[in-house]
């Protein structure tokens, strides 16, 4: 496979979710059908449309009759199943705003959560001695996204450049409110005076950063899709965006392509025959074999 080959995702992948179903089906409203927007309701324009419609007919119901109304709306303007039980983000949890979601402080609360740290590790899988986390989606220049509830979306750098350019003095993150772009600077990594900077997998605003990574940037290669992540995006083109991305067997096969191209670089600059010890890749291979040109991993690997 190409570096350029891609993964032609319809709808966004959620990490560690118990279900897919829009949470409108769930509820019995409309037939059954898969979450297209990382269940980010609040931006979603099916959300919005029945939305109205629960609302018009709210109003209907306060007059004389309910008589036009469906039986299964008529059963979920009873219940009034919060969206992030449905979802099964939470167990139990009845709406109490008529499901005007934007002026609920239990919705606010939820949404917030998500910029914190993962309390779950991800699955990983070893490719030619690098780890490859499921679900996760890859941009060429070896940053990953991990998209969550809600729409945000975790990035951080995978475990094939962190140990390629090994432990960091110091890794520059931007700054809150900040807007990143697909392909476009998002932090730099920085080594005995040398830096590199890495690409941004999506287009968005910076929500949260990681204030591990501020403290103690080799945080991130102890745990790079753990607790190494960089930051938390709100996308802003997200579906379009995860198509340019590899994803599942395809950024296995990608990750198996680049491991080659590494091993013939090394050789071909320093006559070193990379091999992996135990299954895994070296730590630091810029640190530990003489005369690697920094720039030139950058340059081949990141940009």
């Amino acid at each position: 496979m190409t570096r350029q080959a891609k993964k032609k995702t319809r709808r966004p992948v959620v990490f560690n979710m118990a279900t897919d179903q829009c949470v409108w089906s769930r509820a019995g409203v409309i037939k059954p059908i898969a979450c297209m927007n990382a269940f980010d309701c609040l931006g979603c324009a099916l959300d919005k449309k029945l939305q109205a419609d629960f609302e018009a007919r709210q109003q209907l119901a306060g007059g004389s009759s309910m008589d036009h109304t469906p039986p299964r709306m008529r059963m979920l303007m009873k219940q009034l199943k919060c969206r992030h039980m449905l979802s099964g983000r939470v167990s139990y949890k009845l709406c109490a705003h008529g499901y005007n979601c934007v002026k609920c402080p239990y919705d606010q609360m939820i949404e917030d959560s998500s910029g914190a740290p993962a309390l779950t590790p991800p699955v990983c899988e070893s490719v030619s001695g690098f780890q490859v986390a499921r679900d996760y989606y890859y941009h060429t220049g070896h940053t990953w996204a991990r998209v969550e509830y809600g729409g945000r979306v975790r990035v951080g750098i995978d475990d094939f450049a962190l140990r390629m350019l090994g432990p960091q003095d110091e890794i520059q993150l931007p700054k809150l409110g900040s807007r990143v772009g697909q392909n476009r600077h998002q932090a730099t990594l920085v080594r005995d005076k040398n830096e590199a900077e890495t690409l941004s997998p999506l287009d968005g605003w910076v929500v949260a950063v990681n204030p591990n990574i501020k403290g103690n940037a080799a945080t991130a290669n102890r745990s790079p899709y753990g607790g190494g992540w960089l930051m938390v995006l709100q996308p802003t083109e997200l579906r379009k965006n995860l198509k340019n991305l590899f994803y599942g067997t395809e950024s296995m096969a990608w990750l198996d392509d680049e491991a080659v191209r590494l091993t013939d670089l090394l050789s071909e600059d320093t006559g070193y025959q990379m091999a992996a010890a135990g299954g895994e890749a070296i730590d630091d291979i810029y640190g530990s074999i003489p005369g690697i040109d920094w720039h030139r991993l950058v340059e081949e690997f990141l940009s």
